[in-house]
């Protein structure tokens, strides 16, 4: 009866591995692709004082950094395009770190989904592992989280949307 049992428990212990061992390939493939980003940057620890560094702590947030300028270089056949991308913060709130960018009077947001793939996708491509993009209105005193949602189903749960009008 002894060799009985060790067998049995062998066969069920080898089934929990297998099992587990399914699960986690299951997961790892479902996993989303992320684009490693070679850009990096240096935080700029030299923060002055601004109403959005106000309403930021007052929120939560730890400004962690200042305005950055992140170089850009596209080479297109064998010329090279220079440009830039501006960050005004970066915040951290619950180990997470937060990208973060000002209504700019010149460059006002459009709120709508060609408006943010526009202005706020390069932010989130850029940086895949941040947990996303707050938008400030310093006169309004709002803040708004951007993510990157790749899942409708989601996104239209998230916001509450119930009668859109889609083809399946």
């Amino acid at each position: 009866m002894s060799e009985y049992t060790d067998g049995f428990l062998m066969v069920v212990i080898t089934g929990i591995v297998l099992l587990l061992l399914y699960r986690g390939f299951k997961i790892w493939l479902r996993k989303p692709f992320t684009l490693g980003s070679g850009v990096g940057f240096e935080f700029n620890e030299n923060i002055q004082g601004h109403p959005a560094v106000d309403l930021l702590e007052s929120a939560g947030y730890e400004i962690v950094s200042d305005k950055l300028k992140v170089p850009l270089a596209f080479r297109v056949d064998a010329q090279v395009l220079h440009s830039r991308l501006y960050i005004d913060y970066v915040a951290k709130k619950h180990g997470e770190y937060y990208l973060v960018r000002r209504t700019r009077e010149r460059q006002p947001m459009e709120w709508t989904g060609a408006g943010l793939r526009r202005d706020i996708l390069p932010y989130l491509l850029l940086y895949p592992d941040c947990a996303g993009v707050l938008y400030i209105d310093t006169e309004l005193g709002i803040i708004k989280e951007i993510t990157l949602s790749t899942d409708l189903d989601d996104a239209e749960e998230a916001s509450h949307i119930t009668d859109i009008w889609r083809t399946r």
